[in-house]
Order: structure tokens, then sequence, then C-alpha cells
């Protein structure tokens, strides 16, 4: 851990290197900054049983172990080596992605553990939603360095989540709690997962879902069969699994029994937001008997209590097109930056920047990272 000064002195150099229009941003927060973990990473922090089950092999020659987490088996860029993408597993690699994105704070996710809802054994799947947290902790995780993350907590067992967050809720560095529910079942307004939503909302961490391409497997079996290419799976994916959660949340009233929680919803893009949100409140007004809960429109409680990040731009050779979205989806309140590093479509800090020039100083700031400070337990 470096010094108060220290890392004062890096926040200034890292300050006064940004380009152009960036020098002018109070704060540059990236709200989804991967990791690229792997299992070896974090199996040696296990709790019993599961370090003795598996700490009775010495190596792994056949590859038993990947099993643990499934893979969808798509043929993706960096699969074939056509694009190269940076490793991201030690504090070191975290400070080098800073100094290329040009943040003051980062948010960091994982990658592996995307597919943690994927995990078949309802026990295993806390034991490394525990296991992954001691390691963020203890190699990548610094406060004073502007390196948070989420607490990690497996959806398989909301009881197990629950205590898990309340575990690492007064950790400086961590600002929320990361539920990946891509792919699960059922979806993330069954009051099973209320424990979870107790806790968060107790220790005021507001709770990010993510996705990936793969998850497409469980959440969609069906078509996933049909779409056997990285490209079909990863257009629809992220922004489907996204919708389909909101719609449960909101239709069960999760934002009502709620109020105060956040829900950060990462890496699926804009457009798919304003279409949802004035979509849902069209059916809406004839069918309210489905969502007897709710109290406003959905779309009202899509503005109170979620919150978007920015990556994968979509439409960048149409800025009248981005800038009409992130206005249409009320992006000066509740769009959030962030990059996606080091993953192959990763954005740089000022391709959004440079898409939304009507906007004026304060929301460009608001997008970059006065949003973030509010939404985040930094």
């Amino acid at each position: 851990m470096r010094g108060a000064e220290t890392t004062r002195e890096a926040e200034a150099k890292r300050r006064a290197e940004k380009p152009g229009r960036l020098k002018g941003l109070e704060e540059i927060v990236d709200c989804d900054f991967h990791l690229t973990e792997r299992q070896e990473d974090f199996l040696s922090y296990l709790p019993e049983p599961w370090s003795k089950v598996f700490g009775r092999r010495q190596g792994d020659d056949y590859g038993f172990l990947s099993s643990l987490y499934p893979s969808a088996g798509l043929v993706n860029p960096i699969t074939t080596g056509k694009v190269q993408s940076d490793a991201v597993r030690s504090r070191d690699d975290v400070r080098r992605g800073m100094e290329l994105i040009h943040s003051d704070r980062v948010v960091v996710t994982p990658t592996l553990n995307l597919y943690l809802g994927c995990v078949r054994n309802e026990d295993l799947a806390p034991a490394l939603a525990h296991a992954y947290n001691e390691w963020v902790l203890d190699e990548i995780l610094d406060a004073e360095e502007g390196i948070y993350g989420g607490a990690v907590v497996a959806p398989h067992r909301p009881d197990r989540a629950a205590e898990e967050i309340d575990d690492r809720a007064n950790e400086s560095a961590v600002a929320g709690v990361f539920l990946p529910m891509g792919g699960v079942f059922p979806l993330a307004g069954d009051e099973k997962y209320y424990p979870i939503y107790e806790a968060a909302e107790a220790a005021d961490l507001p709770v990010m879902f993510h996705s990936a391409s793969g998850n497409m497997m469980s959440a969609f079996p069906s078509p996933f069969r049909h779409l056997t290419r990285f490209l079909s799976a990863h257009v629809v994916a992220h922004p489907m699994i996204h919708m389909c959660t909101m719609a449960d949340m909101l239709t069960r009233g999760v934002p009502v029994r709620f109020p105060e929680l956040k829900f950060v919803v990462q890496e699926a893009g804009l457009g798919y937001v304003p279409y949802f949100m004035r979509r849902f409140d069209h059916e809406y007004h004839s069918k309210k008997e489905d969502a007897p809960m709710l109290e406003m429109e959905p779309s009202e409680y899509v503005r109170r209590n979620f919150y978007f990040t920015s990556q994968p731009v979509e439409g960048t050779g149409d800025p009248t097109y981005v800038q009409s979205i992130v206005r249409l989806m009320n992006g000066e309140s509740n769009l959030l930056f962030s990059s996606d590093y080091p993953h192959l479509d990763f954005d740089y800090t000022d391709e959004l920047m440079k898409l939304l020039p009507s906007f004026s100083d304060e929301e460009i700031n608001n997008v970059y990272g006065r949003t973030a400070l509010e939404v985040f337990d930094f």
C-alpha cells in the first residue's frame, strides 16, 4: 500500500497527463474494469471442505478443474489470436490499465466469475465467490490507489450471499455487490433473492448485474443452439439477459420493496435502455394487474433505481444517434462511464465524450465520475 502523499502525487501526475478535454474532468471513474482471473489465482483461498477436496490433486494435467466453470465453446478473436488482450491479474496490471484509460478510480469486475451463476454445484458456487473475494482483497484492491471492486456473491444460496455481503461491507475497497445473474433461474425478481437485496441495502452498497455472451447457454438454450458464432451471440446476449432481469424485477416490485437500493447494469450498450423503458410503460397501462405493487410507471423506477454503464457504445459513426439515445435514457443522471478494459472491444476514455458535443460540462462530469461517486460506496 502506498502512503497518502504518494497516492496524491500519482493522482496529480495522472491528471496532468490527461489529453485534451479529459483535463477538464473533475474525476474519471471507470465503472467496469475487468480482471482476467484464472482459477489457480484463487482456488487456494477456498474454505473447507473444498480446499481439502481440491487439494488432493497434484497438478491438473488433464484440465479436470476447468469444468468448474462451464464454457459456451464460442470461438472469439482472442481464441484465434487475431486480437490480443492484456492480462489483468495483479495490482500492477490494474495500475497500467488505469494509466492507459486515464482513470482516477476503477471498479474492477471479474471475467471468469461472470460464469459463476452457471456453476452447477450450489454449495461450491458460494465457496468460489468467497475465494475470489479473499484473493481480490489480498492481491488487487486498494482504496488509497482508487482500485475498488464489488463483493462477488453466488445467487445459488442467497443466505450465504447475504453473509458474504455482511462480511465484506466494511472493507474500504469494497464499493458494491457483484451478482452474476446471467443464465440464472429463477430470475432476479424472485423473492428467493430478497436476502441479498436486504443485505446490500442495509450496507448501502449498489448491486451490479453483469452477464457474458456464453451465459446464453443457460438463459436462452434454444436460441443459443442456433447462434453458433461469437458474433451473433455477442450482439444479443447482454441486452436480452438484462432486459429479462429488469422486466422480472419491475413486474414483481423489487424497486418498491427496496426503494433505497441502487442497481448497476453493466456492459450492454445504450440503445436497449430507452427502448425497454418506453416498451414497458406501453405494456403496463393495459396490464397493470400483472404488476400490482407498482405505484409509478415502470420507467420511473428505472430512472430512480437503475444505472447503466456505457460500454460498448454502439453507433459511434453517428453522433446524432448516440446523443439522442443518451438523452432518451436520461443519461445525464444515470449513465456511468466504463471502458471494459482489457476486453477486445474496450472503449478509450474520450470516445464517448467526443460523441456528446452538445452535453454541458456538468453533464459530462456526471457521466464520467459524479454519478458514480453517488452510486458506489467509495
